[in-house]
């Protein structure tokens, strides 16, 4: 018996709505998708991302900037620190620590993420082996600045930055080539909580050359560019679906949007008429 694969969420669209979509104006989101009209400056604030920011720049205003070693990463007595205070999702300090004796920058995903993500954002400049706040920097670390922070952020990380650099996948630029049909898709497909093979065909353009080349990294290119960065934002839950107490990989992590997600992005697009006769 042949096996009947889902179709894809995108094709409920009008064709005009999957070109606006896939729209990258100046290199940043379509006009179409709009970014935190719902949102407040409470809600957004406890972003995880934001949070852990937030943090990043306060000590390097507070320390005349954080000390950087020789490859130009967050010295060790930074990592620690910042790796006290922040909470990430999906993140087990106590398996950290049990697995490193001492925290290097490397160790510690969550500082590493947001250090890169803060430089490109040019909130943070190195100078010698130093890293010094900006003024936007500065400008942006105060909450009630919050909702501006998420639009900038949130446009920087899916739309121009290159988050296969982080992962280094052997597969170049997807899903982040088409990630405004992508988050579409999942607005309509991952309501409910749902394993990443079954939303990896629902919500993404299989990229046939990719898939023939390197296949069984096609799920863990669509999670660390997607659906992990949206967990960073609070827009999406995580929750790992296994044996209790094995070790993780034994484990199958599941994902569905939060009550942020609607009100933080906005999409304006059509659905596509049915065509045939009507009866």
């Amino acid at each position: 018996m042949a096996k009947i694969e889902p179709l894809p969420a995108w094709s409920l669209l009008a064709r005009s709505s999957v070109t606006e979509l896939l729209a990258r104006p100046d290199g940043g989101p379509p006009s179409v998708i709009r970014l935190g009209l719902g949102l407040d400056a409470i809600s957004t604030s406890k972003m995880p991302l934001l949070v852990t920011l937030r943090l990043m720049l306060v000590r390097a205003q507070a320390t005349g900037g954080l000390t950087l070693t020789a490859t130009h990463a967050v010295s060790r007595a930074d990592t620690r620190a910042l790796f006290d205070a922040l909470d990430w999702p999906d993140y087990d300090k106590a398996q950290v620590l049990a697995a490193n004796k001492v925290l290097n920058e490397a160790d510690v995903m969550p500082v590493e993420t947001t250090r890169l993500i803060a430089q490109a954002a040019k909130f943070l400049r190195r100078r010698e082996r130093k890293l010094l706040t900006t003024k936007v920097g500065k400008d942006l670390a105060v909450e009630n600045h919050a909702l501006e922070l998420f639009q900038r952020l949130f446009a920087l990380v899916f739309w121009r930055i290159d988050l296969g650099s982080l992962d280094r996948v052997p597969i170049d630029r997807w899903p982040q080539d088409h990630v405004g049909l992508v988050l579409w898709c999942l607005s309509v497909a991952a309501r409910e909580w749902s394993s990443i093979g079954g939303l990896l065909p629902v919500c993404t353009v299989i990229d046939a050359a990719a898939e023939a080349a390197a296949p069984d990294f096609l799920a863990f290119a669509f999670e660390c560019r997607i659906l992990r960065p949206l967990t960073w934002f609070g827009l999406l839950e995580t929750r790992r679906v296994g044996e209790p107490g094995s070790f993780s990989w034994r484990y199958v992590r599941e994902y569905r949007t939060t009550s942020l997600f609607d009100r933080a992005l906005t999409f304006e697009v059509e659905i596509a008429q049915p065509s045939g006769l009507r009866h």
